[in-house]
C-alpha cells in the first residue's frame, strides 16, 4: 500500500519526518512565492503523508 509505515524503509522516524517535511517546505515555499494553487496542493500531500506515517 502507498506510504506503508510497516515498511521496512520507512521504519527509521527521521525518514518519515523528512518525507513529511519536503512538501511541506514546498507548500510554504510556494504560498510565499504567491502561487496558493500549488500550494495547496503540496499541502494536501503533506498532510497525506502526515496522516499515513504518523497516524493510526
Amino acid at each position: 500500500m502507498f506510504l506503508d509505515p510497516q515498511h521496512p524503509r520507512l521504519r527509521p522516524l527521521w525518514i518519515r519526518c523528512v518525507i513529511v517535511a519536503i512538501p511541506l517546505i514546498a507548500s510554504a515555499a510556494s504560498f510565499d512565492q504567491g502561487s496558493v494553487p500549488l500550494g495547496v496542493i503540496f499541502g494536501l500531500a503533506g498532510g497525506f503523508a502526515f496522516r499515513r506515517l504518523f497516524l493510526p
